[in-house]
């Protein structure tokens, strides 16, 4: 099984191998995929974080070895918890930005080797490692009033569970990419007086199936994607939109990651 790495900023995963097809997620730069099925111009991925699946562009795709892939998915990681900074790649003499989230390998003062590569990262960054539930919240807030984008993962679009994996990953912790997936993952929180700050709330539709996630705040505020990415009132019975005056989404549980 070939595998290969996300060496530019966002490379966006569809559906199908083909431009025009939905947007199932976005690969960040530095992320691990394993090749699944090649077709013309298009690698069917599956991502090592998450085991998400999707179609990537061939051209938006760097090959690795299999001692490569195993090496670097072996070593200490970082985490970009800039919303947006400089990388400058210092064997090839230029610069790019990337978003946060971005993954980076055995760092040293904000310097690594990247495939014989040296690069130096400009901002801020969190070891994977130690989950860190104050920085989680504070990371969360840097996203306000980010746009809604299906299948986004930063700055400049988020969908509703790709803003709390994009968190939590910046905070020190993998979790899964879709709101089934993550409602299905960590310690559930019976009553939402019990939750702490940093846990996930999920809600459900009329078929009683999950379809959004927010992160609580504190015993009030909530924070999700929801057209763009805000803070509301929240309580037992859901999310009250500040903005129409109304519930929007109906609580059905409470989760510790």
């Amino acid at each position: 099984m070939e595998k290969g790495i996300c060496l530019i900023s966002i490379a966006p995963l569809r559906n199908s191998a083909n431009d025009r097809s939905e947007m199932v997620t976005q690969v960040l730069f530095g992320e691990l995929m394993e090749v699944l099925e090649k077709k013309k111009n298009w690698i069917l991925v599956r991502l090592l974080n998450d085991n998400y699946q999707g179609w990537i562009s061939a051209g938006q795709f760097s090959q690795l070895t299999d001692e490569q892939f195993y090496s670097l998915s072996k070593e200490e990681q970082w985490v970009s918890n800039d919303l947006v900074q400089i990388l400058e790649n210092k064997t090839r003499n230029f610069s790019f930005l990337i978003t946060a989230g971005s993954t980076f390998y055995n760092c040293e003062n904000n310097v690594f080797n990247l495939l014989d590569e040296d690069y130096i990262f400009h901002g801020n960054m969190h070891q994977l490692k130690g989950f860190d539930r104050e920085l989680l919240v504070n990371n969360a807030l840097l996203f306000q009033h980010t746009p809604y984008l299906w299948g986004g993962k930063s700055v400049m679009g988020v969908d509703c569970s790709g803003f709390t994996q994009l968190v939590y990953k910046m905070s020190g912790k993998l979790i899964l990419r879709d709101a089934t997936q993550q409602a299905a993952q960590g310690e559930m929180i019976n009553l939402l007086h019990e939750a702490l700050p940093g846990d996930l709330l999920f809600f459900d539709n009329e078929h009683e199936e999950i379809n959004h996630v927010g992160i609580l705040l504190d015993t009030e505020n909530i924070i999700h994607a929801h057209q763009k990415v805000r803070i509301d009132k929240i309580d037992h019975q859901g999310i009250f939109n500040t903005d129409l005056k109304k519930y929007s989404h109906k609580l059905r549980l409470i989760k510790r990651m």
